[in-house]
């Protein structure tokens, strides 16, 4: 189903599309079942309060609510996530795969795959550390050298989108091939992360382009319907945050339920398409499948 050469960039991204459409139904039942109890969740507890303290100010204990909600339903879903990586990777190796097998399946890798995310996170997070260290000391610098707010909240955000994009690029690095490396190749958490950036090296702003654009394929529509229903008001004018109707607000999320459910697997598939990609590049991957073919077919 993937070709064995090198992908170009819209290859990998048209590949992408391809393979998910082959089976498309089980890779979005599979991820709709994944998310399904965290929008049952957000039915049952509703919007938390009026969601403003009496100072104006978002308050503190309904943000407190709305984590307790949307983290544990983020879990839930990254489980249903890999719940598609492992039939993306039955299916390229040919094997039958459905939704019990596919939830089956994640239990046996689930311990390296949450461990290699949460450690390409923490190595991210403290690269972001790291990285907005300098990025204070120069924004306080061009204050102080420059004596102009609007020239240094200028060069400030710039430097800000600078260190954002080197922190992205670690983390793409850091997780492109984890699924893969985990399911395909059988490692653990730690030699997932090592695999995932052995592959990516000398390709970094290559696979950070890729995962952006399928990142953007992946979550815009879901900003889009967030904006749709006003979510973004609520950092421009406080007094609105929790006005959202119980009705809107079960619509909103529905929307989301199934716009989310469609495109996680095509963000699963680009993955597994790019580290294709990067193995035929390293380590002659093709080659490797056409030897193996051949003493297949041999006497």
């Amino acid at each position: 189903m993937i070709p064995q050469r090198p992908l170009g960039f819209g290859e990998i991204l048209d590949g992408a599309i391809q393979f998910y459409r082959r089976d498309f139904g089980l890779y979005f039942l599979i991820a709709l079942v994944g998310a399904l109890p965290g929008y049952a969740m957000l039915l049952a507890l509703g919007t938390p309060g009026t969601g403003v303290d009496p100072s104006g100010l978002p308050a503190v204990g309904d943000f407190g609510v709305a984590m307790a909600i949307l983290l544990p339903a983020a879990a839930l879903s990254w489980v249903g996530t890999l719940a598609v990586a492992v039939a993306m990777a039955a299916r390229l190796e040919g094997r039958a795969a459905s939704l019990e097998s596919a939830y089956r399946g994640a239990l046996r890798p689930f311990p390296s795959a949450a461990g290699g995310h949460l450690l390409a996170l923490l190595i991210a997070a403290l690269a972001g550390v790291i990285v907005m260290i300098p990025v204070m000391i120069a924004g306080a610098a061009t204050f102080a050298i420059l004596g102009d707010l609007v020239v240094g909240l200028s060069v400030f955000g710039f430097v800000i989108l600078v260190a954002t994009l080197v922190v992205l690029a670690l983390w793409f690095r850091t997780s492109f091939a984890l699924f893969p490396a985990v399911l395909m190749e059988g490692r653990t958490a730690a030699e997932a992360v090592r695999r995932s950036l052995k592959l990516g090296k000398g390709a970094w702003l290559r696979i950070l382009g890729i995962m952006l654009v399928a990142t953007i394929i992946r979550d815009g529509p879901s900003f889009a319907i967030f904006a749709l229903f006003g979510g973004f008001e609520m950092f421009t004018s406080p007094t609105t945050a929790g006005t959202l109707s119980p009705g809107l607000q079960a619509v909103e999320n529905t929307l989301d339920l199934l716009i989310g459910s469609f495109t996680k697997p095509f963000l699963v598939a680009t993955m597994f398409l790019l580290y294709h990609d990067r193995r035929v590049r390293l380590e002659a991957a093709d080659l490797e499948t056409a030897a193996a073919a051949m003493a297949t077919d041999g006497p």
